[in-house]
């Protein structure tokens, strides 16, 4: 496992262009994110997912939700109409996951026999400048601790699965916080976990 750092207000473009080339390998990279640290790999790449399910433990594939840069990518990957729009558009960037009905780019071996993903556009100055410089959506899933709770440091935590990832990118500690997740579905929408983003927006 390699380990670099990051500043997280001022990305260094050196270090985005190695994250980036591990990603582009298949590789899984450990991030740190606007609400815990997460772990990241590139859409489609079947032996990234695979190795991503391993560090879970788990053979059937996980809900895992897609990072954005900005809304204008979302409708590319999934079915959002103006009313979606527009409510995104109040939460995001922010700590909120929205799940909305997948269009037909998300490859088929993230879903299996679901039809929707998560979707997510972290306030991270970070993640932005990696996205843009990336080109396209990372698939990410949290980052946990032998203890059960989320990694969020990298001084102080060592879980197991830490040798089977290719990049540890350190921005130091990140206080972990639930995201809040939205089922958006017509015209209704569903809180599905209350957590740092106020449900009062909606």
């Amino acid at each position: 496992m390699e380990k670099v750092s990051i500043h997280l207000q001022n990305p260094q473009t050196k270090t985005l262009e190695t994250i980036i080339a591990v990603l582009n390998e298949g590789g899984v990279v450990l991030l740190p994110g606007d609400t815990s640290y997460f772990l990241a790999i590139k859409m489609g790449k079947k032996n990234a997912l695979e190795k991503l399910n391993r560090i879970k433990q788990t053979k059937k594939r996980k809900y895992y939700s897609v990072v954005f840069k900005d809304l204008g990518d979302i409708s590319k990957y999934a079915d959002i109409d103006n009313r979606h729009f527009n409510l995104l558009k109040r939460c995001l960037p922010g700590p909120y996951t929205f799940i909305l009905t997948a269009s037909r780019d998300i490859p088929k071996i993230m879903l299996e026999n679901r039809k929707e993903v998560g979707i997510r556009i972290p306030e991270s100055r970070f993640i932005s400048e990696l996205l843009e410089l990336f080109g396209e959506p990372l698939v990410v899933s949290t980052a946990s601790s032998d203890e059960g709770g989320d990694f969020n440091d990298p001084d102080e935590d060592e879980p197991q699965w830490l040798h089977m990832i290719d990049l540890l990118v350190d921005g130091g500690y990140v206080p972990s916080e639930l995201t809040t997740i939205v089922k958006l579905n017509g015209d209704e929408y569903e809180i599905i976990r209350e957590g740092k983003g106020s449900p009062d927006i909606f």
